[in-house]
């Protein structure tokens, strides 16, 4: 008994410094209402979430701006996820666009993909000069747990590359928990 006191101290406690030290202190987890990812320490993190839809916001001086929304109705029909699609997308990536369209800048549109949670993510690149620099935003969507989940990135070219570290990081750590599943009332015993 002693002989195996003195092999699994020593292991547990290797295992707590291995743990410990695994943990960088550059990178903060963001967790809240069934959203949760990771992003730099360095970064600037708002979170402007409603009753209705979660919206997180990242940014930092000389970098684009990264943003998350993801609506908190659980999409059970294919019906209620194309109906998601075109509120929370489309019409997101069509006021931007209108946006730049307005102040005369003339944007270019293109469709886009990348990957949100490990799964492919369509989207759209809105393009422009906006104060002589190239840039605009790409955004992207995917349903993860039922839920419809949007990132975009917005910026000039130089800061959507400078940022792409970030956004692959947030992207694929992103995580959404699935609905809560309905307890199984007990069935009746049958009488003897």
């Amino acid at each position: 008994m002693k002989t195996l006191r003195l092999i699994v101290l020593p292991a547990a406690m290797l295992l707590v410094i291995i743990s410990a030290s695994g943990q960088d202190p550059n990178v903060k987890h963001f967790e809240k209402d069934g959203l949760s990812f990771d992003y730099p320490a360095n970064w600037q993190i708002s979170d402007q979430s409603t009753g209705q839809m979660q919206y997180v916001q990242l940014a930092r001086d000389g970098f684009a701006e990264i943003r998350i929304r993801a609506p908190r109705e659980w999409l059970k029909t294919p019906g209620k996820e194309a109906a998601a699609k075109k509120l929370i997308q489309d019409q997101y990536v069509d006021s931007f666009a209108t946006q730049l369209q307005q102040a005369g800048l003339n944007p270019k549109r293109s469709t886009a993909a990348t990957q949100i949670s490990g799964a492919d993510a369509q989207g759209a690149r809105v393009r422009a000069v906006m104060d002589g620099e190239p840039g605009g935003m790409d955004s992207y969507f995917n349903v993860v747990s039922d839920r419809l989940v949007q990132m975009s990135i917005i910026g000039s070219e130089k800061e959507i590359a400078k940022s792409a570290t970030v956004w692959d990081t947030i992207r694929n750590s992103l995580k959404l928990e699935p609905p809560p599943q309905p307890k199984a009332s007990p069935s009746p015993k049958g009488k003897p």
